[in-house]
């Protein structure tokens, strides 16, 4: 049964001029409830001491809904995400090689470390907690190393892998651009080394195509 994650109270308040008082975050989130959305993914706590404030409000609200917390792969991120009671952590790190020897001076074997190492150190804090983890701008990484990391993650406590489109670079039905085909490729890979995780999708809409994008990851196996 697919799942619905709203990131309305994070990534919408990113929008250039979006800003969203602490009173309009709870109600924002009670109207989510309502309409049955099953993850709100309330903020990322280090950004602000108001969001912090917020994410902690939200979590401490009297609904159905999972309350989770962005999170780096930084111990310290991890710290204030808990401090606020949330029951679902989304933790990224990238994998593409560029990225990380350009801007992190690492390769993937280090990067992994750091990815495991603030897994486990979360699953310690909360053996309850769902962990997400998301390889930054997935479709764009090294396919290989996007399976890497996501073993590792998997094998260190993370109970969902997300496909993040981060650019919006996916276009349905497209060959070498099609959701669907790297979603199940994806499962299939993971599948092989006996690693089970749930896989989700997070699609940017830069070229409209975010909720085709999802639909096809949702037909390839996304929950």
């Amino acid at each position: 049964m697919v799942q619905i994650l709203d990131t309305t109270l994070r990534e919408g308040e990113q929008t250039p001029g979006v800003y969203f008082p602490i009173e309009a975050k709870i109600a924002i989130a009670k109207q989510l409830d309502k309409v049955g959305v099953n993850i709100i993914e309330a903020g990322h706590p280090l950004v602000s001491s108001s969001i912090h404030e917020a994410v902690s409000k939200v979590a401490k609200l009297d609904i159905n809904a999972i309350v989770g917390a962005h999170s780096r792969s930084l111990k310290k991120d991890v710290d204030l995400a808990l401090e606020c009671g949330v029951s679902f952590l989304g933790i990224f790190y990238c994998v593409s090689d560029e990225r990380l020897n350009e801007v992190f001076k690492k390769d993937l074997t280090n990067a992994i470390s750091q990815i495991t190492e603030v897994i486990c150190y979360a699953k310690q804090q909360n053996p309850d907690l769902i962990i997400r983890y998301t390889p930054e701008d997935t479709v764009r990484s090294k396919f290989e190393n996007v399976v890497t990391a996501s073993v590792e993650a998997v094998k260190a406590g993370a109970d969902i892998i997300s496909v993040a489109d981060t650019t919006g670079y996916m276009i349905p039905r497209m060959k070498g651009r099609s959701m669907y085909d790297f979603v199940s490729k994806l499962k299939s890979e993971l599948n092989t080394k006996n690693v089970h995780p749930k896989i989700a999708v997070h699609c940017h809409n830069d070229l409209g195509f975010a909720i085709s994008n999802a639909i096809e990851g949702f037909e390839a196996g996304a929950e």
